[in-house]
């Protein structure tokens, strides 16, 4: 590809057999337009249908054409990853693959990017969607993710996007936190503007996505949060508190994973101690919890600054959550904690106090203890597991180009 490309446009797709080349051709005919020197990147996300096969016979035709393959399904979100990594344009633009997103807006993101923007997002207003199964999630989601993150966008999830090239670039993805670039972009100091953008209904194929994403969009927004308030670097304020100060005596000022599980544990440490020989299980469950979120975070401390090295080698626990493990490790371990914590809070009832007491003459506070602790800890390995993986992300290659 030429080195000095003015536009990159990157396509994941997912069994589109029937939508790729009427695509490309609508993309062709509008970058033609611009008349800028352009490049287009479908990225075949381990289609199980003739996807990667139109392609292929495509690119041999078509010189702007280069297509990224993955073996098997990994994601939106790594495809566009792979996408960003591999495209050589000075500004990128991303769009689905399912001819929903409309070529002809592409113009309109380029000039508002040409305003001084270094990130443009589209906005379905007029969206082509189910109103029950995706519209109303997709409003819910894009409020609280907008509310937590600050960032006030009102379609996180529209792939019509317009980048320049310099900030995606920096922006580590994984799993799919594709809908959080708003964010994490401006996490990169990125000046972000939204505009209207035109919404097809699907024509061929099916929909990928439905009401069961709501829940993992949740469990993401707590990840996202946890990351960005770990390796988001903040200026020193001119009059430290004096928990502040207190924990840069104790934390050297790169060990924030392991400084953030140390304020974890100490309320359980507390605790512990407050109701050690009134209730010894309970308070035992306490210091427990408090050891193991100790140990979580030392182990993803060192995890972190084995990836900032640079090594050339993916450690175990990496290897496990971004290769090995179907799920991320908060929807892998997110469930079962919230689980095992509602269990806890079950056992407190009065009427299953009152049975525990007839069958095993123990209070419900010792199981609920037991089984609370247990969730919050859960909970928690998945949320470090996150940093692991964030910190990972970059180092995985798993696609081939041709």
């Amino acid at each position: 590809m030429d080195e000095k490309l003015i536009l990159s446009i990157v396509v994941p797709v997912y069994n589109e057999e029937e939508n790729v080349r009427l695509l490309f051709e609508k993309i062709q005919s509008v970058c033609d337009t611009i008349g800028d020197s352009y490049e287009v990147l479908f990225v075949d996300d381990g289609s199980s249908d003739k996807t990667f096969a139109v392609l292929s016979e495509l690119s041999k035709q078509k010189p702007q054409l280069a297509v990224i393959r993955f073996e098997k399904n990994a994601g939106q979100t790594a495809a566009m990853a792979a996408g960003f990594e591999f495209a050589q344009g000075q500004r990128i633009v991303s769009m689905d693959g399912d001819l929903q997103n409309d070529p002809a807006d592409i113009p309109k993101l380029l000039k508002k990017l040409d305003e001084g923007y270094d990130l443009v997002c589209g906005w379905r207003k007029e969206r082509q969607d189910e109103f029950l199964t995706r519209r109303v999630p997709s409003i819910v989601a894009n409020w609280i993710i907008g509310k937590v993150t600050g960032v006030p966008i009102h379609d996180n999830g529209c792939s019509l996007k317009a980048y320049r090239a310099s900030v995606i670039k920096q922006v580590p993805l994984y799993g799919e936190m594709h809908r959080f670039i708003p964010a994490m972009s401006t996490v990169a100091g990125a000046r972000i503007a939204e505009i209207v953008v035109t919404h097809h209904p699907r024509r061929f194929g099916e929909s990928k996505y439905g009401l069961g994403r709501v829940w993992r969009v949740m469990l993401d927004i707590i990840a996202f949060k946890f990351i960005i308030s770990i390796f988001t670097p903040r200026p020193d304020p001119q009059k430290p508190s004096l928990l502040q100060r207190l924990s840069d005596v104790f934390f050297r000022p790169k060990q924030r994973a392991f400084r953030v599980a140390a304020f974890l544990s100490l309320p359980f440490f507390v605790l512990g101690r407050v109701l050690f020989g009134n209730a010894n299980i309970t308070a035992l469950s306490c210091f427990g919890l408090a050891i193991a979120l100790l140990i979580l975070g030392w182990i993803a401390e060192n995890k972190i600054q084995h990836a900032q090295k640079d090594s050339d080698t993916l450690g175990t626990l990496a290897r496990f959550f971004l290769i090995q493990c179907k799920r991320r490790p908060i929807r892998f371990l997110g469930p079962i904690g919230v689980a095992l914590f509602g269990l806890g809070a079950i056992f407190l009832l009065t009427p299953v106090n009152s049975l525990l007491l007839k069958i095993l003459d123990v209070g419900a506070s010792d199981p609920s203890a037991i089984f609370i602790a247990g969730g919050i800890l859960v909970f928690c390995s998945g949320l470090f597991g996150e940093l692991i993986t964030y910190a990972n992300a970059k180092r995985v290659k798993d696609y081939t180009i041709l």
